[in-house]
């Protein structure tokens, strides 16, 4: 932890200088908006009392001292003095745009980099210790996917599995679900056809986080599934085609979902980025992309950009290709990796369910520090 050097009132501002020479000016209204007393934040819940509107315009501090791991603060409104904890004040002492994301190590991969480093979590690991779900988690964060080994090729043990994570997310398929090719749903995923590698959701305003499958049963031939690193994808398009990574991240590509009672839809780009510029989303999936016509040079550009992304995705040399063996369920990133299978004979029988994106988060953020809290 840094330590504090010294504190100086200014107009509008805490002056504080760290022991490195670093020096963070915190406005007044912040210091008093981020007291740490229970008046400011409920005790219990964490939850922000203070009404912020209230604070007058010529708020700013008489005094200002550090003890004991704090600086507290007197102010000329005749109001309580504030303490904020200088572990709380260094998690801010770089200004920056806020960003909800879980920071966590990415390793990008294609075939020859994975097949020696396969991600993999023993299902009993995850089962019975939080440490285990925060290792498969990790993992997944970091590779964007990872094999639960040894999990009991039952529904209910798969269920089981997911649910450490949180609570299942209802959609049209239902919240746990087991398909085949019986064409139960208006979806190719419940044919025995190849499904070239893409995301599921791209019709739903908010995808879905992670998706856990597991095969369950499978007596016949062909059926490997394929894994693609799609954020490895953008990394490789940002270089050696910037016209066409800059087509994807600015061109909002709807995709929809018509059947079974429904007609979904939704818009964002394949590469979406958040409001600091990282990338955050790939969204990409050929067969649920809905017609649109734009001006005919910025059509041609988004084919263009859309042939050099779907090449790079289908070639052997990015893919992961696996036949997934019952007793294997794979968790996924469905923001990161692109998912397929190759055709397939026989009965191949799965079951899954998807977990919302800010779940997943939430139990990597219990693994970190709280101190930003």
């Amino acid at each position: 932890m840094r330590t504090i050097a010294s504190v100086s009132l200014q107009k509008v501002s805490l002056e504080v200088t760290w022991d490195d020479g670093v020096v963070t000016r915190y406005p007044w209204i912040w210091i008093r908006d981020h007291a740490h007393d229970d008046l400011t934040l409920h005790p219990i819940t964490g939850q922000r009392q203070l009404f912020t509107a209230s604070l007058p315009e010529g708020l700013a501090g008489t005094t200002a001292g550090v003890a004991d791991d704090a600086v507290t603060v007197t102010w000329n409104d005749a109001s309580a003095a504030s303490v904020l904890p200088v572990r709380f004040l260094e998690a801010y002492r770089m200004p920056q745009a806020p960003r909800a994301a879980v920071e966590t190590e990415i390793t990008l991969w294609d075939a020859a980099s994975i097949d020696g480093n396969l991600p993999t979590v023993a299902f009993d690991h995850v089962m019975n210790s939080d440490d285990g779900v925060a290792e498969w988690l990790t993992k997944t964060a970091e590779f964007g996917f990872c094999l639960a080994v040894d999990t009991p090729p039952t529904a209910a043990a798969t269920e089981a599995l997911l649910r450490r994570i949180g609570y299942v997310r209802e959609t049209i398929f239902g919240g746990m679900w087991e398909f085949t090719a019986d064409l139960t749903k208006a979806d190719t995923a419940y044919t025995n056809l190849e499904l070239r590698p893409h995301t599921d959701g791209t019709y739903s305003h908010d995808a879905p986080g992670v998706q856990l499958l597991h095969c369950l049963q499978f007596d016949g031939t062909g059926g490997a599934s394929t894994m693609v690193d799609a954020f490895h994808i953008a990394s490789r398009m940002r270089v050696e085609a910037p016209e066409h990574f800059a087509t994807l991240s600015a061109v909002s590509v709807p995709g929809q979902y018509i059947g079974d009672g429904s007609h979904l839809m939704a818009a964002r780009p394949v590469f979406r980025h958040d409001h600091t510029g990282q990338l955050v989303q790939v969204s990409f999936n050929d067969y649920d992309r809905a017609p649109f016509l734009l001006d005919e040079h910025e059509m041609l550009a988004f084919y263009n950009a859309l042939r050099t992304f779907d090449t790079i995705a289908n070639d052997a040399v990015m893919q992961w290709r696996h036949v997934l063996a019952p007793g294997e369920a794979m968790l996924f990133d469905n923001w990161r990796v692109l998912h397929g299978r190759f055709a397939y004979t026989g009965v191949r029988r799965l079951c899954g369910g998807y977990v919302n994106r800010e779940d997943v988060e939430s139990r990597l953020r219990q693994r970190c520090c709280t101190a930003a809290n």
